[in-house]
C-alpha cells in the first residue's frame, strides 16, 4: 500500500511539473509581447575573473560542472551545460511585432540569427583541441565582436522587421544556445 501512495504522489508532482512547464512553454506563442531569456546558471566564485558576474538570479554551476558537462561520452560533439540556454526555445512572432530578448545570467551571449546552426566563435567551447571529440564549425554569421552583438548580464536587445518565416538563432559564444522564431 505503501508503494501505491509513494507512486501516487510522484505521479502527482509529475503531473503538476508538466502542467507548469507547458504553461510557460506555451505563452510565447503568438503573444503580444514575446520574450526570450538568455539564460545561464554560473558562478562568480568559480569562473575565472571577468567571465561571470553576480546577478539577482546568480546560479549555482561551478566552472568545474560547466566543463564537465560540456561533452557527453554518447556522441563525438559538444552537448553544453543544459543551464546555459534561451528559454523559450521556440516562438511564433506576429508579423511587425518585436522580439525582445534579455540577458538573465551572468555571462556575456550573443542572440545571432544565423542561416544554418554550428559552432560559434570561441574555439574552446566549439570543441578544437580536445582528443576523440569532432569540433563544431563555426555559424558563417558567428563572427568575433564586434561582428556580433554581445548582451551583457541584465541586458535587453529588441529584434524588429523580420520578414514572415522561420529564423534560427544561436549563441556564437555558447552554440548549444539555439532558438527558433517563426514570424507570420
Amino acid at each position: 500500500m505503501q508503494k501505491v501512495g509513494m507512486l501516487a504522489i510522484g505521479l502527482a508532482l509529475a503531473l503538476g511539473f508538466w502542467a507548469l512547464v507547458s504553461t510557460n512553454a506555451t505563452a510565447q506563442i503568438n503573444s503580444d509581447d514575446p520574450r526570450i531569456a538568455l539564460a545561464d546558471q554560473c558562478d562568480p566564485e568559480t569562473f575565472p575573473a571577468g567571465l561571470c558576474v553576480a546577478t539577482p538570479h546568480t546560479g549555482a554551476v561551478t566552472f568545474a560542472d560547466f566543463g564537465a558537462l560540456l561533452f557527453s561520452p554518447l556522441i563525438a560533439t559538444v552537448v553544453g551545460h543544459p543551464a546555459w540556454r534561451f528559454e523559450p526555445s521556440f516562438v511564433e512572432l506576429k508579423s511587425g511585432h518585436t522580439l525582445r530578448v534579455t540577458n538573465s545570467g551572468g555571462e556575456n551571449h550573443t542572440f545571432t540569427e544565423v542561416a544554418a546552426f554550428g559552432g560559434g566563435f570561441v574555439p574552446a567551447l566549439n570543441g578544437v583541441g580536445v582528443a576523440g571529440k569532432v569540433p563544431l564549425t563555426p555559424a558563417a554569421a558567428c563572427t568575433p565582436p564586434p561582428g556580433t552583438v554581445i548582451v551583457g548580464p541584465g541586458s535587453t536587445m529588441s529584434i524588429t522587421g523580420l520578414p514572415s518565416g522561420v529564423h534560427s538563432f544561436q549563441c556564437c559564444i555558447h552554440p548549444w544556445m539555439r532558438a527558433v522564431v517563426t514570424v507570420q
